[in-house]
């Protein structure tokens, strides 16, 4: 081929080329205008704290990254972005969604087959066990095409920061319920007084816990130990003003008070004869029980030795009988207590001082309890009455400073184990369709690209054709 024939055929190519990738332009915008595809904002949310990995949060307790679409985060996230009334929660739930972030090894193990028979137990517990800690979350723009990239971003960076504090209030450690019972003052003041010992118990508790999992957390100076000892304080000058409140009878209603104490000891004797009851089983059973016995098992005519676990269930039983026996002691300490605080109740006259049994003196004696009744004139009563309303009001008010330090301490841990550097937000951007995104020059590249390629083939078809034919003239003449 000569030289000008060459230029000929490239120029054709170049031409024939050319046309394609306009045609091929062309027909990528009328794909694109006809499915421009989906507009969005979206965001990267990683999780960093310690036990992301494993799915727990930092109470210990397994999150769901699915709170993100809770009422309470869609609400808050609209009312940031001034938006509340314009939108609604559905319409940004249906928009909305998180995806996790995998490493491609996991993916590659997900989805390839492999029998449970033939693969080993890191691989399985690898893909069993694994959780992400990468999230893509993803705001579509569907429920209102005219929203601008602007206020759809912001939207969305609300909607975040709104679930990183839904996250810390629900997934930290903290007192959500510090009172046990509503409007305390209605109740009698043993009621009341026992109310605050539970409650104070359990804060306590828990405080000893967060003592354990975090020694070295301070805030201001002070630990989850300081509040250990604080509730223990708190437990002395209740268990003080419970004396006095048993000691003299203080009640806002006697009669029932009495009745209270009659229905306490009844119940009590019941459960204590239920407990005789299982005691002496659990007794009758150790004096029969033969410890390590040896059973001989016939297998294939001969005689198996088999070594039974008996020894393991005597000590069982054992076990049972001592814990039984504790609770016979504390039923008949508690016994003996309301005994003697209905004694108490009960003026003293000849016939009452004279009509104790000896076998209730004996339980009032196991338990330290001394029966002390003494008739209060009026006066005195509402004078001892008044002074224990103003001890149990001091007692609730301490109860409820501990509290408050406890509460603002557990908020201060969470902050230090769930804030904006180990629940971070990141990648915040704003995608729409155009004739100038990538989303369209991936389109075009996809739809010109074979186009171009057909028209490169039929021009090279062409050219060996007309090669051949001028070569199979020229040997004709």
């Amino acid at each position: 081929m000569t030289i000008v024939g060459k230029k000929h055929w490239l120029k054709i190519t170049l031409l024939v080329l050319a046309a394609c990738a306009v045609i091929g332009l062309i027909l990528s915008g009328i794909l694109f205008t006809q499915n421009p595809g989906r507009t969005y904002a979206s965001a990267s949310l990683q999780f960093s704290f310690n036990g992301a990995g494993e799915g727990k949060a930092p109470n210990g307790y397994p999150f769901d990254v699915n709170g993100i679409f809770s009422e309470e985060v869609l609400e808050k996230a609209l009312e940031e972005s001034g938006l509340t009334g314009t939108y609604t929660t559905d319409q940004i739930k249906d928009n909305l969604t998180i995806t996790g972030v995998y490493p491609d090894n996991i993916v590659k193990q997900m989805t390839a087959y492999t029998s449970l028979l033939d693969a080993d137990a890191e691989q399985q517990a690898t893909m069993a066990d694994y959780h992400a800690t990468q999230y893509s979350v993803v705001l579509y723009h569907d429920f209102d095409p005219k929203i601008s990239g602007d206020t759809l971003k912001t939207l969305l960076n609300n909607l975040l920061t709104a679930y990183r504090d839904y996250f810390i209030r629900t997934s930290a450690f903290s007192l959500e319920k510090t009172d046990p019972i509503p409007e305390l003052s209605k109740y009698d003041y043993s009621q009341q007084l026992q109310a605050i010992r539970e409650a104070a118990d359990q804060q306590s508790r828990f405080a000893g816990e967060m003592a354990d999992q975090a020694p070295d957390f301070r805030k201001d100076r002070k630990g989850f130990d300081d509040i250990v000892v604080s509730y223990g304080n708190l437990q002395t000058d209740i268990d003080r003003m419970d004396a006095s409140i048993a000691s003299n009878t203080v009640s806002k209603d006697r009669e029932r008070l009495q009745k209270q104490y009659e229905m306490e000891i009844s119940s009590l004797n019941r459960e204590l004869q239920g407990t005789q009851e299982e005691i002496a089983q659990v007794e009758e059973l150790i004096a029969s029980y033969e410890k390590d016995g040896i059973l001989y098992v016939s297998t294939s005519g001969a005689l198996q030795k088999v070594t039974g676990n008996a020894s393991d269930t005597y000590d069982k039983l054992v076990a049972k009988r001592q814990e039984l026996t504790d609770s016979i002691t504390a039923m008949n300490a508690d016994i003996a207590k309301y005994q003697a605080q209905l004694d108490d109740m009960t003026p003293n006259d000849t016939n009452t001082a004279t009509q104790e049994t000896a076998e209730t003196e004996t339980v009032k004696e196991e338990a330290g309890e001394v029966s002390t009744s003494v008739e209060l004139t009026d006066a005195e009563r509402e004078q001892l009455t008044a002074a224990s309303e103003k001890q149990l009001e001091t007692l609730s008010t301490k109860k409820d400073r501990v509290t408050s330090d406890f509460k603002a301490m557990l908020d201060a841990y969470a902050r230090q184990e769930i804030n904006e550097n180990t629940v971070q937000v990141s990648g915040l951007k704003y995608k729409a369709p155009s004739l100038l995104s990538t989303g369209f020059i991936a389109k075009a590249v996809k739809t010109a690209g074979p186009i171009c390629a057909l028209g490169l083939a039929v021009c090279l078809a062409w050219m060996v054709l007309s090669r051949w034919r001028t070569r199979k003239a020229f040997l004709e003449h």
